[in-house]
């Protein structure tokens, strides 16, 4: 399967509860490695596991076998050799299949203990099976943990220890506090970016879970808050979104507005992250997971975290006039090509960027859908020109590629 920016959500009714027909709906939201439904890992189970997976490879997607007894938490009750025999059951018995992106190893592991056990897990799981990839959520919060807790590191020197430890070379990390308000949108950003550098420093990817359901004190997303949280989450370098999440539960209140209910039907939601979805795939899904980030700027209010923009930033993009907050990020290929990524970052209007770059030493080309189409840009390079500038609705995003002459 081609290389691409993944899609995920967290599925939490059983196999009892739901049925391989549903993986229909999954591809026609957009995602691309879901979980399956979930499971204990059973013989029984994983006669309806391979469902799943044949449902999901007609489809042409993947997904994140949803199996229980493959956590980190099973480890920690069974012990490693239990655990290793096992993991080599089930994967036996859907070894090889087209469908299977990876297995489940747990989420938010919140203590020495619980961090080290998943370490051991992931070893195992990579070890049995090294063409998969494990799949571990952990707290955005774990980037503040105690040296003690991450036995003796700092966070980037676990995640080195991490990949090199276990083979995985990415994992997930979850942030909802872009759900409550402006002051929850600057942590939101400060997580983006102290992951962002981690995660870089320490030689892996990394994919966000974010909100696609209200929780707690945090609200339902709009199409707006949608598309905000997979651009501003891309321009600071993710590979992927996985959302919390796709099904509301049968009894709790405190999570709801999810895109299906607990009915099974189809909510408005489910129609705006479809939406969102696969317009980003259109437009960046391909060429975004081929690039390098190099370095994120906030345009307007700084909220303590990405440094703002300025005439001092870059040699080529002088300026970026607004009256609105946005996020400009620089990403390079592997052939060394230079881009750049503007997102609004308004969460209910639209905001005018007027670019003023020096046209004497590169030109500067939009790229729409993933570079099958290149139009010149149709910013300025006259710092005094009135002209219009760029337009952009709440949460969209433009890619720029810079040619230095």
């Amino acid at each position: 399967m081609a290389k691409k920016f993944q899609f995920s959500a967290w599925v939490y009714p059983t196999i009892k509860e739901i049925t391989p027909d549903d993986v229909d709906s999954w591809a026609e939201l957009g995602l691309t490695v879901p979980m399956s439904a979930s499971m204990s890992g059973s013989d029984e189970d994983l006669v309806e596991l391979k469902k799943y997976l044949d449902k999901a490879f007609e489809n042409g997607i993947q997904l994140i076998a949803n199996v229980g007894s493959t956590s980190y938490w099973a480890l920690g009750s069974m012990g490693e050799e239990k655990y290793e025999e096992n993991f080599r059951r089930i994967y036996e018995q859907v070894k090889g299949h087209p469908g299977l992106y990876g297995f489940y190893c747990g989420d938010e592991p919140n203590s020495k203990d619980a961090l080290e056990n998943t370490i051991k897990a992931l070893k195992i799981q990579k070890k049995v099976a090294p063409e998969l990839n494990p799949w571990i959520n952990l707290r955005g919060s774990t980037m503040n943990d105690s040296r003690e807790k991450l036995g003796g590191r700092t966070f980037t020197e676990w995640l080195k220890y991490f990949k090199d430890e276990t083979g995985v070379d990415y994992y997930t990390w979850d942030e909802y506090s872009q759900m409550i308000n402006d002051g929850g949108f600057r942590g939101y950003l400060h997580s983006l970016k102290t992951h962002a550098e981690a995660a870089e420093a320490a030689g892996v990817d990394w994919w966000l879970t974010s909100l696609a359901s209200g929780h707690w004190c945090f609200r339902v997303p709009t199409e707006y808050e949608f598309m905000l949280e997979i651009t501003t989450a891309a321009a600071a370098g993710a590979k992927g979104i996985s959302w919390f999440r796709l099904y509301d539960r049968a009894v709790g209140p405190e999570c709801y507005g999810s895109p299906i209910d607990e009915f099974g039907y189809k909510t408005e939601q489910y129609w705006m992250l479809m939406r969102c979805q696969r317009r980003f795939m259109a437009q960046f899904g391909e060429i975004m997971p081929t690039l390098k980030r190099k370095s994120t700027y906030l345009i307007g209010f700084q909220y303590g975290s990405f440094p703002i923009f300025s005439n001092k930033c870059h040699d080529i993009i002088k300026e970026i006039r607004s009256f609105e907050n946005g996020m400009l990020s620089f990403f390079e290929d592997a052939e060394g090509n230079e881009y750049c990524a503007l997102v609004n970052t308004e969460r209910k209007q639209p905001a005018d960027y007027r670019f003023v770059y020096d046209s004497t030493k590169a030109s500067v080309t939009e790229y729409r859908l993933n570079g099958k189409v290149k139009m010149p840009f149709n910013g300025s390079s006259d710092p005094n020109s009135e002209s219009m500038g760029l337009i952009l609705y709440p949460g969209q995003m433009m890619l720029f590629r810079i040619d230095r002459k």
